[in-house]
């Protein structure tokens, strides 16, 4: 039986004379039946984010109803709720009205509280195989008309039928694409940092030629031929700056400005939208003991604050202070430009007093649009493709322990990549989970570290370990939980693949703990079992503590995670006895194997007969020794290690 509700609140009929939206000095801005509503004037809002959205893709026959109610839903919130809906919150409620719209066929919001039409709603709805996200829009939306007394129905999302693809999380980059990724960006740093002004000024020249030649061209020659002589003339520029290409069209810019971005994401793991928020005086450092200072970017972010940008900061390293000074002090001519540009909307009253704050604003930022077009926003967009046109210029290309790390890092996007291939896409948010993945796996100062080379000195990611807990102290750095939650997640990633290696994947196991588990293992193989332990079972005793593994930089697992031994002494063996809480796995042992040969390659560089290297080359041996007998269990190929120490008589042998 069908149940009807009365006193339902009607959508109200508006005079197209309505205003939704003003300047911050109170002049009306949109009016209820406009195409657009614009927001400019709610207060400040973050860099890079719109301040209107439209109503051109929506009907003609529910256009007005769906804007007259959003109109009813704003008032009734500002008059009962005491605050004014931000422009992200009117825009949510639109999209959830349209699909309302598209499930009833209409806009009779009201009949939502018919038992009846709610049924065949849920039918119309579920045939459009919505997103989640999409999901979560309708669902708050009728909770809001339920709320504001339009109809009397409210739904959960557990209501509607999710029929789209799960959304895949971000990728985590493996480190043999992540470190030359990172290593061709700073290396264009490095080279044009020094020319960043000097391009700005070899750009504003060529600008000048181009308006110059424009200005007095003959109407009657074609394009064409009038953009020929531009380029005749744009090669006459002379300059000094290595393998500057003096080109209008902005692509040799947005290469260096890409550079410039991808390291600023990579060194804070912020953002986009923060890091889009950065300037040349954004990096700051703060003093530490040791006449060391721990490196700092300040810049706004609008998580968690309902749109208003709100000022913070990040650890960083100090090769971002050059990253932004580039990308700010190299495109000062287009700066130049677009701020003479508004200043003449400005005056000839083009545009509100609002719009010339936001503008200014982005304009004062390190990554601006570097071409002289006429536009509205004023920071970079559509990054993901930047991003990934400029890790294609490098010529990175998977090798297949690429494609083997990523599909172990990335599960729910196993097989996106292939061997001497490139990855599908990379978007900003990838460096950030990347961030995660690298703080928490490889350590920032682990044997993995990667390492770069900027101005003749190795940049070594260990001193974010070190100035940490110096920053805990500091009430205003931002504790970014969702980044933080990232990396918890990975750190029981990063447990669930050890011990998915260790129970179910590799061949042999070495080590004391290992002996033990191979033992354990087989037997369950007697009893039948293929397999241990599997995956899920594995994160819930990693989840709750039962299952811990510290990775060594020398290779291997400790399964104690309160030892106190040396294992993780790097060129010697600190104890001749074997750990009974170490297991090495076959793709462990392989790492044994390169650390082995570098370490013969250190012994026989130094093994020059100096009887002060003695006993460092008989620490050497003895450690080259103790890993063959690990690569002989592994079933590895090497060399047999066996030279002598040089000028020593009777020297022990492992």
């Amino acid at each position: 039986m069908s149940m009807h509700f009365i006193n339902l609140i009607e959508i109200q009929d508006y005079p197209e004379s309505t205003v939704v939206t003003r300047t911050s000095n109170g002049v009306p801005l949109s009016y209820i039946f406009d195409d657009t509503w614009d927001f400019s004037g709610n207060g400040l809002r973050g860099v890079g984010k719109p301040a209107s959205f439209s109503f051109v893709n929506i009907n003609d026959g529910w256009k007005k109803d769906i804007q007259s109610t959003l109109f009813q839903i704003s008032q009734f919130i500002e008059e009962n709720e005491l605050y004014v809906p931000n422009m992200s919150s009117v825009r949510y409620w639109k999209d959830g009205l349209f699909i309302i719209a598209q499930g009833l066929d209409g806009t009779n919001w009201s009949s939502l509280s018919d038992d009846k039409v709610s049924q065949n709603f849920l039918r119309r709805i579920n045939k459009l195989s919505l997103s989640k996200s999409l999901i979560n829009t309708l669902s708050v939306t009728i909770n809001k008309l339920n709320q504001a007394g339009i109809c009397h129905r409210t739904f959960d999302n557990k209501d509607f039928k999710c029929n789209s693809p799960s959304v895949k999380q971000a990728i985590a980059i493996p480190i043999g694409m992540y470190a030359p990724l990172l290593s061709n960006a700073i290396k264009i740093i490095e080279t044009y940092h020094p020319y960043r002004h000097k391009i700005s000024g070899v750009m504003k020249k060529a600008h000048g030629v181009y308006d110059s030649i424009w200005e007095v061209a003959d109407p009657d020659k074609t394009i064409k031929s009038i953009r020929s002589k531009v380029g005749r003339e744009l090669k006459k520029i002379k300059h000094n700056i290595p393998g500057f290409n003096v080109l209008l069209n902005g692509d040799e810019i947005l290469r260096i400005q890409s550079s410039c971005l991808l390291v600023a994401l990579a060194f804070t793991g912020a953002r986009i939208g923060e890091v889009l928020s950065f300037n040349k005086k954004s990096y700051k450092e703060k003093p530490k003991a040791n006449n060391e200072v721990i490196s700092l970017v300040k810049g706004e972010t609008t998580k968690g604050t309902d749109g208003i940008p709100k000022n913070t900061v990040w650890q960083t390293h100090s090769i971002v202070k050059d990253a932004l000074e580039l990308s700010y002090d190299m495109t000062e001519y287009s700066r130049e430009f677009h701020k003479n540009e508004i200043n003449d909307k400005y005056l000839s009253k083009e545009i509100t007093n609002d719009q010339y704050i936001h503008s200014n604003r982005e304009l004062s930022n390190a990554f601006i649009v570097c071409l002289r077009v006429n536009i509205k926003n004023f920071t970079l967009s559509h990054v993901h493709r930047k991003l990934y046109s400029l890790m294609n210029s490098f010529g990175i290309k998977a090798t297949e322990e690429d494609v083997e790390e990523f599909n172990r890092l990335n599960p729910s996007r196993e097989g996106d990549l292939t061997i001497g291939g490139l990855f599908q896409k990379l978007s900003p948010h990838d460096f950030r989970r990347s961030f995660a993945v690298f703080f928490k796996r490889y350590g920032f100062g682990s044997a993995v570290t990667l390492k770069f080379q900027y101005k003749h000195k190795n940049i070594n990611m260990s001193d974010y370990y070190a100035n940490n807990a110096a920053l805990q102290a500091m009430e205003d750095v931002l504790l970014d939980n969702e980044l933080l939650n990232i990396m918890n997640q990975e750190g029981i990633n990063m447990g669930v693949d050890i011990f998915h290696d260790i129970y179910n994947e590799t061949t042999h196991l070495s080590g004391g703990a290992g002996d033990r588990i191979t033992k354990d293992k087989f037997n369950e193989l007697e009893k039948g079992h293929n397999i241990f332990m599997n995956r899920a079972e594995i994160e819930s005793l990693v989840k709750n503590g039962t299952l811990s593994a510290v990775k060594l930089p020398t290779g291997g697992y400790c399964l104690n995670s309160t030892c106190s031994r040396l294992c993780g002494i790097f060129q010697f063996a600190a104890e001749i006895k074997p750990c009974e809480h170490q297991v090495i796995t076959d793709n462990e042992a392989k790492n044994i194997l390169r650390q082995n040969k570098r370490l013969v390659e250190s012994f026989r560089g130094m093994n020059t007969g100096d009887t002060m290297m003695q006993s460092i080359l008989i620490g050497l041996k003895q450690k080259i020794k103790l890993n063959e007998i690990i690569l002989k269990k592994h079933k590895l190929k090497f060399d047999n290690f066996d030279d002598a120490v040089k000028n020593v008589i009777n020297t022990q042998e492992v």
